[in-house]
């Protein structure tokens, strides 16, 4: 297999690949190592620059804080189940329904989701679900002495924010997961 045949090129490859149909081919092995020399060296450099001067990182960071906050909030439904069964508010079976609810519409609105996310945009869709999960939380705090508005707060508004703050499209990749910050 020829090197031109590679599916992966650098941006300094094609224009030396390009260079190279419009004259006549190349038969010492000496010049091709050159031509090798500055494309890796054209790599490297390419390579130690930051693109968009470090932003990204900033990105991953709020990504991360994000998908920490919602991720552990329906995942650590016990520890608030506990002390909601200490105040006797209902049984821990029906308790763990409410917290249950939250990470079954995860996977019950996936289709769902994406409709609104083609609609709408994933950044949009997105800071929707960050809402929804902050509205959810702070009312479930007042709900604490009501099983029925658990259900709707904890269960429903939560886990539909959870649902739209988890959305990015994956035809597009990892990079429209980190624009929706």
């Amino acid at each position: 297999m020829s090197r031109q045949d590679t599916a992966t090129a650098t941006a300094f490859e094609l224009e030396t690949q390009g260079a190279r149909a419009n004259t006549q081919p190349q038969t010492s092995s000496n010049t091709s190592l050159t031509d090798s020399d500055a494309i890796l060296h054209a790599s490297r450099l390419a390579d130690s620059t930051v693109p968009d001067g470090g932003y990204g990182w900033i990105v991953i960071f709020g990504c991360a804080v994000i998908t920490w906050w919602f991720v552990g909030t329906s995942y650590s439904w016990g520890v608030i189940q506990a002390a909601l069964v200490e105040q006797g508010l209902s049984s821990p079976s029906i308790l763990s329904f409410v917290g249950s609810m939250t990470t079954a519409i995860i996977s019950v609105l996936a289709i769902l989701n994406s409709r609104v996310m083609r609609a709408f945009g994933a950044r949009y869709t997105a800071l929707l679900g960050i809402l929804l999960v902050g509205v959810g939380e702070v009312l479930a705090g007042f709900a604490t002495r009501n099983i029925r508005g658990l259900f709707v707060t904890a269960g429903g508004i939560m886990g539909i924010g959870t649902r739209c703050a988890n959305s990015y499209d994956d035809s597009k990749g990892l990079n429209a997961k980190l624009r929706c910050v």
